[in-house]
């Protein structure tokens, strides 16, 4: 058991560290998406910069890696905390990859994935909630935000076990803190001006 749960998490991590978005950006426009834009290599910069198909290639591998992370944890027959430690590593290793001097994406599509492989329907149910929102506001950190309020708001409410809720809780605050550690130089003067809307701008 020791074996494959070292397996386990050694995999989620050599997963979550592949940089999707340089790597496609660059083999489908020659580009560097670090350059470009918010500089940030995930999926809505690929998108914003590179082009649709890029973006949504992006989101679609990122998502798996998370995914396919809980997939294969579980094929190995780890146990529970375990798998909720590989999916944390597959977090890092996406948003801290040493690939990309451990500046990679902000991890949102890659939880998402590890949540739609472990909660298939509380998934289905927060990414309609972020959809709505952005509908609504056409504004993508709201709806994002929305989404991962959603999803923790329903694994408490569906009492889902404790390690669930613990790791749900923690996933996001790695997307989130990420985000702020990444963006500080832009956040921390919205904040001093009380600029709201344009610190839930800053992507």
């Amino acid at each position: 058991m020791l074996t494959e749960s070292i397996a386990a998490v050694l995999l989620a991590y050599l997963m979550g560290m592949f940089p999707t978005a340089y790597v496609v950006s660059l083999l489908s426009a020659g580009v560097d998406i670090r350059r470009l834009g918010s500089e940030n290599p995930g999926a809505l910069n690929t998108y914003r910069q590179v082009g649709a198909k890029a973006g949504l290639t992006v989101l679609a591998v990122d998502g798996a890696k998370g995914a396919l992370t809980v997939i294969v944890a579980e094929g190995l027959g780890a146990p529970d905390y375990v798998i909720y430690l590989a999916a944390l590593m597959a977090t890092l290793g996406h948003n801290f990859t040493p690939l990309l001097g451990f500046k990679g994406g902000k991890g949102g599509a890659t939880v998402l994935g590890i949540s739609a492989a472990m909660m298939w329907d509380l998934t289905a149910v927060s990414l309609a909630v972020g959809l709505a929102l952005l509908a609504i506001s056409r504004h993508v950190v709201w709806s994002i935000t929305g989404a991962f309020v959603a999803l923790n708001a329903l694994t408490i409410l569906t009492s889902q076990p404790a390690g669930m809720v613990g790791l749900c809780l923690s996933l996001s605050f790695v997307v989130a803190g990420t985000h702020i550690y990444r963006e500080h130089h832009r956040l921390v003067p919205a904040v001093k001006r009380r600029q709201w809307r344009k610190f839930m701008s800053v992507e």
